[in-house]
């Protein structure tokens, strides 16, 4: 099977000016980061930490059975939110710019299937290329 180039109907002017758009756009994306991006990924990550440690609460402290089905959708949703929001975000260098070694993409570990730096790889330079 045959690759197909998706860039070949367009001249190698065409392929420099969105060379450049896109260029425009990151530039603009990167200008645009500051306190309330950093916020953002803290008050994620805060929020997670604590419906973990509450879900897990119920888990343990709770007698009644329908506290249960609460306490393991809070755990999911905590799972969702760590896997998603945040690890798969700052594996992709989305809050390298912080330089924050607790959210930095080099230093990050998670409980996932595989350790983060395979991860990386994998999702980063085999999915996205």
């Amino acid at each position: 099977m045959t690759a197909i180039d998706p860039t070949a109907h367009l001249t190698a002017e065409q392929i420099e000016e969105l060379g450049r758009e896109l260029d425009a756009i990151r530039d603009e994306v990167i200008a645009s980061r500051g306190e309330k991006d950093a916020a953002y990924i803290r008050k994620v990550i805060s929020a997670q930490r604590k419906l973990e440690l509450v879900s897990r609460g119920v888990l343990l402290f709770s007698f009644f059975p329908p506290a249960w089905l609460l306490g393991t959708a809070g755990l999911s949703v905590a799972k969702i939110m760590d896997n998603m929001e945040i690890g798969h975000n700052v594996l992709h260098g989305q809050w390298d710019w912080m330089r924050d070694p607790k959210i930095h993409s080099t230093t990050w570990e998670w409980d996932h299937v595989s350790p983060s730096d395979q991860w990386r790889h994998s999702h980063n330079e085999l999915h996205h290329t």
